[in-house]
């Protein structure tokens, strides 16, 4: 073999390492990125609870989620005592038809399994223990809330029932909750959703106030909004730009109730309150 056809395979070789090395620098850099992200996303946020006096419905986000692990028994007893107007939660149906209050379709961030909360049993769920959330230390052998639960604890709080309807599934089995909830007449629940399809399925089965949630409204969305019919409104993320006054005001102006999320701090509260918002969700505000 030649001088020169060895030098080309040589080169071609040292080619063939670096873009090897290339690559595999960036999958380091992806699952190193991914890792960060994960650990942000399942890290616990530090709270500091304030208080209003804005005339508004305060919503607890997930329960009173800064002092109680989110989504939990404690953390809608918690907001009860504290004299939340509601407490919003997050549903899905198991397996074996269980509605039970999770926020992730996968139970990792606050178990650290890796279960599909619609794929698994109640029973087999139950075998998890939350083991993340405000003030963990305080909850030995925690365990998932289902919707009863949940339901029993608005009832004795009063509280009103803010129920998300997480998943675009189960949609047929709408009328368990509304069955659900006819043996609480004192309670007077509002559904909402990002699916639309969502509330239109419960919409057909009750006259109970259903909201669509968005993150930035649009005319579209407001239009939406109102063909829900009945007692219906839109619940929006205050935090995104695009969510100006002048369309916060055109939400308020063309008959919807409206509601804003997660807002966390006061002076936000005053801002709201005064273009006309009337529900506020929130981890960390109270009366």
């Amino acid at each position: 073999m030649s001088e020169t056809v060895k030098k080309k395979m040589s080169k071609k070789k040292k080619i063939i390492i670096i873009v090897l090395c290339v690559l595999l620098a960036l999958v380091i850099l992806a699952v190193g990125a991914g890792l960060i992200a994960l650990n942000w996303y399942c890290k616990t946020p530090e709270y500091t609870v304030y208080q209003t006096t804005a005339d508004v419905q305060l919503v607890a986000h997930r329960g009173f989620r800064a002092v109680a692990p989110e989504n939990t028994a404690p953390a809608f007893e918690e907001a009860g005592r504290a004299g939340y107007y509601g407490a919003e939660c997050d549903v899905y149906r198991t397996a074996d038809g269980v509605w039970v209050i999770h926020h992730d379709p996968i139970t990792y961030r606050m178990t650290g399994e890796l279960s599909m909360v619609e794929d698994k049993t109640y029973a087999e769920l139950r075998q998890e223990t939350v083991d993340n959330g405000s003030n963990i230390e305080n909850y030995a052998a925690l365990k998932m809330c289902t919707l009863q639960e949940y339901l029993n604890i608005c009832s004795q709080y009063a509280m009103v029932p803010v129920i998300e309807l997480k998943s675009e599934n189960n949609t047929e089995y709408y009328n368990e909750i509304v069955a659900m909830l006819a043996a609480y007449p004192q309670l007077e629940p509002v559904f909402i959703s990002f699916h639309y399809e969502a509330l239109t399925a419960m919409r057909a089965l009750t006259d109970a106030p259903c909201w669509y949630l968005v993150q930035e409204i649009t005319d579209e969305d407001i239009e939406m909004a109102l063909a829900i019919g009945g007692s219906c409104g839109i619940d929006f993320n205050y935090s995104k730009e695009e969510n100006t006054n002048e369309i916060i005001t055109k939400c308020v102006e063309s008959g919807l109730t409206v509601g804003a999320w997660t807002v966390n701090e006061p002076e936000a509260v005053d801002r709201l309150a005064a273009l006309g918002v009337e529900y506020i969700t929130t981890d960390n505000i109270t009366y």
